[in-house]
């Protein structure tokens, strides 16, 4: 039996090293074929048929990564438009109401926190736990009847501890734990509210300034027009 010439194996080994991507891309897909071509057996040439079909699907694979490359720079573009729109529309935001969905809050040491929550049902009962920065338990506020009710409610903390102390200035996390008709317990979504005083740029997203905090705009829940 004739063995393997020097050529035909170098042909095999090319052709394995090629092969071994699952995603073989045009650069490789000519190289291989231009080495079945220059390693053919002249006693038998290369099937006309199949090589014209390997053609067409080079072609194809060139109009697929033309297209992909096209769409793909439209959606930068398209991108880079609505960021612009976006951004140019949000200093009008300006001293209008927003509420935003958080647990954070910021207490300056004077001013009472204004604090939100949402109860998807009616409840019989409901307490408003504040924790301070290292997450000891602050403040407990009894719900009254008509803040009970299903919806949105509004309240405000006057940053006062249980014992009726003023607390240090500096950020609070707000819980509001309530009690449906059958006895469960759930944990209602809160949100903070405030005029818009701020819209900064940066690198990582754009934020609004509410309540001297920082939020990222996609956490506003509405933004409201004062009357």
């Amino acid at each position: 039996m004739q063995g393997i010439t020097n050529s035909q194996t170098q042909f095999i080994e090319q052709t394995a090293s090629v092969q071994k991507s699952s995603n073989i891309g045009r650069d490789e897909f000519l190289k291989l074929l231009t080495l079945q071509l220059k390693h053919q057996n002249p006693l038998k040439p290369y099937d006309n048929q199949e090589f014209a079909s390997q053609l067409a699907l080079f072609s194809q694979l060139e109009q697929l990564t033309d297209i992909r490359a096209l769409l793909e720079e439209q959606l930068g573009v398209n991108q880079l438009l609505a960021n612009n729109i976006s951004n140019s529309a949000l200093p009008g935001l300006l001293g209008k109401t927003a509420s935003v969905g958080t647990r954070t809050f910021k207490f300056d040491g004077e001013n009472n926190v204004p604090i939100g929550y949402n109860l998807p049902g009616q409840a019989i009962s409901a307490i408003v736990e504040i924790k301070d920065g290292a997450g000891n338990l602050v403040r407990k506020i009894t719900l009254k009847e008509l803040e009970l009710t299903s919806g949105s409610h509004k309240i405000q903390w006057d940053g006062k501890d249980d014992n009726g102390n003023v607390l240090a200035a500096g950020n609070y996390n707000v819980q509001v734990v309530a009690s449906s008709k059958n006895g469960s317990s759930f944990t209602a979504d809160t949100f903070t509210y405030g005029k818009i005083q701020a819209v900064r740029f940066k690198p990582e997203g754009t934020v609004l300034v509410i309540n001297d905090i920082e939020v990222a705009i996609y956490d506003v829940i509405d933004v409201q027009m004062d009357n």
